[in-house]
């Protein structure tokens, strides 16, 4: 059994010898706001290293037939991936790999022996693709065309040596052309590659492309099937068309649900407030007259286009950098030079969804804890000994720990965990008021689905609780 963790190096290599730059791959910025929240390994990455593990033990040439795979769960960088070859003989393999044990990728791969040298005519480059295609689901539906074979055979030998040196460099250009139609072409920005079953064959004379058309529309799972056609190889790739980044109430919409002087007097200091529900909360606040410092770990571009949206409205708003996994002391000058705050919003976390049901990871558990209960800690601390008059704390819980959904068992007990700290932290801070409401399922980037879900509008429901920690009274 193998093993690896991919790195961004690693994704920046592959998208370079694929072409498949597509930002859900290579952009961490942009990738927190699209499904798996975080950058996710190219599909078909995953599947030439496993294949090329498996093919360790094969000493002569050989040309694939059959390649059938399934591509069953994202794989985060830094994650351990376990390569596993099961019922391997001379001419096919069947792999699964596993994340946390938990099923991420299947793949069936057959193949035969070969005399025949490796010496199939290919562009060694092409020009940059550029940016992914933006389509709408009903343009990528009735899609066809072509994108071009190449094969830059240094850097695949470096990354599949494996492979490099046994496949026919056509099949191998073959199965990199996938990815980049996937990702780049059809659907383009907004896909997620599901699987794909291909058979090879010897003749693999003709225009050196792969040319394809959508075949098959499921629009309820929103998945489209493409049939696809290169030299010595046909078939069909299925893949997903990811939902867009949940965009949230504008400032001039959110302007007309608030009284415009029912939270004046509020110094509020909203940690991840650059999106969900932290940027909810920092418009209804600023509409009702707040004065809003936000902080931001990795969209600094969306914080200040939020920051700057409030601002040209009449309201004061202002962002700055905060990673609440480190140590506080760059924390607590920040906090006594700009913002002194007198409210404390925490929306700071990591991504939610995820996890495999009815199994419970410690180490996902104690990435939650890390957010919930340690980040938490350590920004109330750090406010507090600033001596800045903190007053009010909103620390939001989830619905999640009553419901126990199958997938979020790890969540709960965070999120359960930081209840607790709050209930702590008002005995041993008697003038500080908490609110620690459980929040149902709201729509932000986290909750969207490729799958129709039930997702509550965040702004009457934040609303509501912003109200009822505006009345409370620090115990005595």
């Amino acid at each position: 059994m193998a093993e690896r963790a991919f790195t961004s190096d690693d994704q920046l290599a592959f998208a370079k010898l694929s072409g498949d730059h597509n930002p859900l791959h290579t952009d961490p910025v942009m990738a927190r706001r699209l499904l798996f929240g975080q950058p996710i390994v190219h599909g078909l990455h995953a599947l030439l290293w496993s294949a090329d593990e498996c093919l360790r033990t094969q000493a002569q040439r050989l040309e694939l037939r059959a390649v059938k795979a399934g591509f069953q769960a994202g794989i985060g960088l830094g994650q351990a991936v376990h390569c596993i070859c099961t019922d391997p003989n001379e001419h096919q393999v069947e792999i699964r790999l596993e994340v946390e044990k938990t099923p991420a990728m299947w793949i069936q791969m057959a193949w035969s022996p070969s005399g025949q040298p490796l010496t199939d005519t290919l562009r060694t480059t092409f020009h940059d693709p550029g940016k992914c295609r933006e389509r709408t689901f009903e343009e990528a539906a009735g899609a066809s065309g072509s994108v071009p074979l190449y094969l830059d055979r240094k850097l695949a030998a470096t990354l599949f040596p494996n492979l490099t040196h046994r496949v026919p460099p056509m099949q191998l250009a073959a199965l990199l052309a996938t990815t980049r139609l996937v990702g780049m072409e059809c659907p383009g920005l907004h896909s997620i590659y599901a699987g794909l079953h291909l058979t090879f064959f010897p003749d693999r004379s003709g225009v050196p492309e792969l040319s394809y058309h959508v075949a098959e529309v499921k629009q309820r799972l929103a998945l489209l099937s493409m049939d696809v056609e290169a030299p010595g190889m046909k078939g069909r790739v299925k893949t997903f068309f990811r939902p867009t980044p949940q965009k949230q109430a504008g400032f001039t919409d959110i302007c007309r649900e608030v009284i415009s002087d029912e939270f004046s007097g509020q110094r509020a200091l909203i940690i991840g407030g650059s999106r969900g529900l932290g940027e909810v909360a920092a418009k209804l606040l600023a509409a009702g007259g707040a004065k809003v410092s936000i902080t931001y770990y990795r969209g600094e571009q969306d914080a200040k286009r939020i920051a700057a949206e409030m601002v040209a409205h009449g309201a004061t708003a202002d962002c700055l950098p905060l990673n609440v996994l480190e140590p506080a002391p760059a924390f607590l000058s920040m906090v006594a030079n700009r913002s002194n705050p007198l409210y404390l919003y925490y929306f700071a976390t990591p991504s939610i969804f995820g996890a495999a049901k009815g199994g419970f990871s410690t180490k996902r558990f104690a990435t939650f804890s890390d957010y919930y209960v340690t980040g938490f800690l350590r920004t109330v601390q750090s406010v507090v000994a600033a001596s800045v008059g903190l007053k009010k704390i909103f620390y939001p819980s989830s619905a999640a720990i009553e419901e126990l959904p199958l997938d979020m068992g790890e969540y709960a007990a965070a999120k359960m965990a930081g209840e607790i700290l709050c209930d702590f932290l008002k005995k041993t801070n008697p003038g500080i008021a908490i609110h620690k409401p459980r929040l149902p399922r709201v729509a932000t980037d986290q909750t969207v689905s490729l799958l129709p879900v039930s997702n509550r509008d965040p702004v009457p429901v934040l609303l509501a609780h912003l109200r009822h920690l505006r009345q409370l009274t620090p115990q005595a």
